[in-house]
């Protein structure tokens, strides 16, 4: 039984429009309505030592000023369809380009997590797992997009 876990080509375009809106929607909202709040749904526990550590637990909507709550989900989407779109030609050939340029990100961005565990403390490490996931795809998507490209040309790999 053959099966195929790839997305049609037609999510491919799909995916660069969500990828490049969510990138200029992030610019436009970091440099011209940085403090810009919106309500979002959110599972939210708290406990609030002020009030004899009681809690405050469940589904709200909470007015919230990160545009990364809009962004990451949509970048996520985007780079998903990108990266695990057919070709237009989908052989052999551009399956085994797309298996080596897997194995190959998962190996840069396991090092690159590693210094990063190792150089960066405090606060600014709780960004590096968000990153990981994002340089992962942006790598294969990069080295599968070279690789399909220099042997579309006839070039030597």
């Amino acid at each position: 039984m053959k099966k195929n876990y790839l997305f049609p080509h037609c999510f491919q375009t799909v995916g660069w429009v969500l990828a490049v809106l969510s990138v200029i929607g992030f610019l436009v909202f970091r440099l011209f309505f940085p403090d810009l709040l919106f309500k979002m749904p959110a599972l939210y526990f708290e406990r609030i030592p002020i009030l004899g550590d009681s809690e405050s637990s469940g589904f709200f909507c909470m007015a919230n000023s990160s545009i990364l709550s809009i962004v990451i989900p949509t970048l996520t989407i985007g780079l998903v369809f990108i990266g695990f779109s057919k070709e237009k030609i989908e052989d052999e050939c551009v399956k085994s380009l797309r298996e080596q340029s897997l194995v190959w990100a998962t190996y840069i961005t396991a090092l690159l997590f590693v210094i990063a565990t190792l150089t960066i403390y405090g606060i600014a490490y709780t960004y590096v797992p968000y990153l990981v996931f994002f340089v992962f795809l942006l790598i294969f998507i990069l080295r599968f997009k070279m690789e399909l490209h220099r042997f579309n040309k006839g070039g030597e790999r």
